[in-house]
């Protein structure tokens, strides 16, 4: 049914495109500089601070009344630090790992000389049990960079403030960019300022949509580390970044500015993830860190305006692979499956083949999928499991008895979709055509493709996980003799290896085993990440993988038919046995 000379045809596109990517790398641009000494921050001071407000509030869980009443400390701490400069306190409603939560938020805006756009530093002083020291050492180095620009009079405005939401939800840092003026320069998240240094990202980029922060102002940022502290950040690894974007999650506040077209960057100690309540704590760290900051937050000043975010772009080999590269990859990786594709759909409609009931039937597939996601986001709406977007950690929200409860009235659901109505929907749509015809075999290939080229324009880092199930899937649709069952499940296996790797990549950097990671990917549900849409989209692209799988499995090769006439034991071929001419006189 396939015309391979076509697939063969079309790979030609895919030299060409990876000679147009090789030649569109750009050079990264250089980060922002400034000869301004960053003495002046105390890391003693700020720890003693830190100190102090753990002392007084071991437990701030948020939205409680210890976090209420350490923000107002927080408050009376800038206004000693900012003499003349007014604080202001607002609270708003937010979603929590608790439910509905009132967050206070705290902040103070330093005026500038002039009226380019503001920075802003912000810190979590939320935890979700009893805290640490290096839990609070940003809000910390928050105060006493307050303390240090308000007497600086700087050329841009800077913004302080003290957020509350960091273990799910970041609802508070949703309510100061719903506060502050726009547009805004920049924003920088500080975590852990004084702990053990982690061997992952110290500045972490990542968009809570798709993308990653300006590499200006990363760089900038890892400049100022690499100078102040003598820390080299680990640059994430290509595979990583694209691994990022495709699946698009983070746990910081930076990933909701990012979302909301804030060019925004996190700076810890430990990187994404937040420091161990027990986690030492050294005054020498804290200077170091709080020294990067003055010294990112002065060469911003004096800098251009930073711009374009979020950056769908990947970093190979310290060049830039901008988007529209990665998009151009994508379709032409896709296009050989896709023409193919559409020719033999045309094949099928010449013999009087239909390919709609076989879509139908495919897309049967994935309605338990999407029933399942249905059912957990709802579950998420009611309040039976922590629906917050960025979701929260395990360890924030652990697998009690309503969790497991959900989990198995979820697993209860997407049986019962696959047992009733995956049957009931399969033999109402395709009543007629056995289950080896040859749209069964197309239909999924049509899906991944049709799904492929949806990605490119939306996700150009999601369309590469579609591509291997595009190629491989229609190849096992062709005609002759086909792989045995066995063998064509291994192959729709094979397929789906790009989506693992993403999967165990998004596992490894948050440090997850696979119980917590699953439970993990289903707060994700729970909690609507990355929309709905897009949790239903990709429930059509498993549905399809179970409708390869299937197909491969019911599907046989040709056998050899046996012999059951046989001529004369010495015929000889045509004209042995009379009536022509034999072709051995010739």
């Amino acid at each position: 049914m396939l015309d391979l000379r076509i697939y063969r045809a079309a790979l030609l596109p895919v030299l060409l495109a990876l000679i147009v990517v090789a030649f569109s790398l750009e050079d990264r641009p250089e980060p922002l500089r400034t000869a301004i000494p960053a003495e002046a921050f105390d890391g003693a001071r700020a720890l003693r601070v830190a100190e102090a407000l753990q002392r007084t509030f071991p437990q701030r869980r948020t939205g409680s009344a210890q976090d209420a009443r350490l923000a107002t400390i927080i408050e009376g701490q800038l206004r000693l630090a900012m003499p003349g400069v007014p604080v202001v306190r607002s609270a708003a409603e937010a979603h929590t790992i608790d439910g509905d939560r009132r967050l206070v938020t705290v902040r103070a805006q330093v005026p500038g000389s002039s009226s380019a756009a503001p920075l802003v530093v912000v810190a979590a002083r939320d935890t979700e049990g009893r805290g640490g020291v290096a839990q609070l050492t940003g809000t910390a180095a928050m105060i006493e960079l307050a303390r240090i620009v308000a007497a600086a009079r700087p050329r841009r405005s800077v913004i302080f403030a003290s957020v509350s939401g960091s273990t799910g939800g970041q609802g508070g840092m949703r309510a100061l960019l719903a506060a502050v003026p726009r547009p805004l320069d920049a924003v920088i998240e500080l975590g852990d300022m004084g702990g053990p240094v982690a061997d992952r990202p110290l500045v972490v980029p990542w968009s809570s949509t798709s993308g990653t922060a300006p590499q200006r102002l990363q760089r900038t940022v890892a400049l100022a580390l690499r100078r102040e502290a003598r820390i080299t950040s680990p640059t994430p690894r290509a595979t990583s970044q694209i691994a990022r974007m495709a699946w698009p999650v983070t746990l910081a506040g930076q990933g909701v500015a990012l979302a909301d077209g804030v060019p925004a960057v996190r700076v810890s100690a430990t990187g994404e993830l937040p420091p161990s309540p027990t986690a030492p704590v050294a005054a020498e760290r804290v200077e170091r860190f709080g020294r990067t900051i003055l010294r990112s937050l002065t060469a911003l000043q004096e800098g251009p305006r930073i711009s374009g975010v979020p950056a769908r772009q990947v970093i190979f080999q310290k060049r830039v692979i901008p988007s529209w590269a990665l998009r151009l990859l994508a379709f032409a990786l896709l296009l050989p499956a896709l023409l193919t594709a559409l020719d033999a759909l045309a094949r099928l409609r010449r013999r009087g083949g239909d390919i709609l009931p076989w879509l139908a039937w495919t897309l049967s597939f994935a309605a338990p999928l999407a029933l399942a996601v249905l059912f957990a986001r709802v579950l998420g709406l009611v309040g039976v499991v922590p629906a917050t977007a960025p979701p929260p950690l395990p360890s924030a929200a652990p697998l009690d008895g309503a969790a497991w409860a959900a989990l198995a009235c979820t697993a209860v659901v997407l049986a019962l979709g696959f047992l009733v109505l995956r049957p009931l929907l399969g033999r109402r749509l395709v009543r007629t055509q056995p289950p080896q015809a040859a749209g069964a075999a197309l239909a999924p290939a049509i899906i991944a493709c049709l799904g492929g080229l949806l990605a490119c324009v939306l996700n150009p880092s999601a369309a590469l996980l579609l591509v291997l199930p595009a190629n491989l899937w229609l190849i096992r649709a062709a005609g002759g003799r086909r792989p045995g069952p066995r063998l064509g499940v291994l192959v729709v296996l094979v397929s789906l290896v790009p989506a693992l790797l993403v999967a165990i990549s998004l596992a490894a950097q948050l440090t997850l085993g696979p119980g917590d990671f699953a439970w993990f990917g289903f707060l994700v549900l729970a909690g609507g990440q990355g929309g709905i849409l897009a949790s239903l989209g990709w429930s059509v692209i498993g549905g399809a993988a179970i409708a390869a799988a299937v197909v491969a499995w019911r599907a046989t090769g040709p056998k050899d038919r046996a012999i059951t006439v046989r001529g004369p034991a010495s015929y000889a071929g045509p004209g042995s046995l009379g009536g022509t001419d034999s072709a051995m006189r010739r």
